[in-house]
């Protein structure tokens, strides 16, 4: 099909520049009028050899010969864990619960929260970062004075033996609850921004 192609192409473009170079007398119309007798009758010749030179063309589109492209697999939604869901799983799980165990959990989850607050700060009071520091330390970043102890240089576990029972109904230890308590303070102050 394709050395078809080429051939005919090959002879269109040596017609057209014979046609052109020649000019008026390239083509002998006259000479092929007499010998046809008729000047509908070359326009019907004519006619002729383009529709010989287009059935190639015409038998090539069928649908057998047509190459399409598959269409993709539709996309699927992507399931994305929620914003906070890495804390959740981390203050749940067995190994923070642990007292000796969870030691490092803990420290690192305190550590993070501490984090956050800090920057949540500087953007809340427009302070330097040395600042912002000082009032997470001090406690005085906030009003829920479970979170400003659970930051602070103070120690949490000197609360009252209340809230840690209180805590405990809840089925969450001391450290979880404190740890929930702190996070949903900087998630509030971060809103209020």
């Amino acid at each position: 099909m394709k050395g078809r192609r080429v051939t005919l192409g090959l002879a269109g473009t040596v017609a057209l520049v014979l046609a052109v170079a020649g000019g008026a007398n390239a083509v002998p119309v006259r000479s092929l009028v007499t010998a046809l007798g008729n000047d509908y009758l070359l326009v019907v010749a004519i006619g002729g050899v383009g529709l010989l030179v287009a059935i190639p063309v015409l038998t090539s589109g069928r649908d057998g010969n047509l190459v399409q492209a598959d269409m993709p697999a539709p996309e699927r939604p992507v399931t994305v864990p929620p914003a906070g869901h890495d804390f959740d799983e981390t203050v749940g799980s067995w190994r923070y619960r642990l007292p000796v165990v969870g030691r490092k959990r803990r420290h690192a989850v305190e550590e993070r929260l501490r984090t956050a607050a800090v920057e949540t700060v500087m953007r809340a009071e427009n302070c330097s970062r040395n600042e912002a520091k000082r009032l997470v330390e001090t406690g005085k970043w906030t009003d829920d004075s479970t979170a400003a102890a659970y930051l602070s240089s103070s120690d949490v576990s000197n609360s009252s033996a209340g809230r840690r029972v209180s805590s405990l109904l809840t089925g969450r230890t001391w450290h979880q609850h404190c740890a929930h308590r702190t996070a949903a303070e900087i998630a509030d102050r971060g809103e209020e921004l």
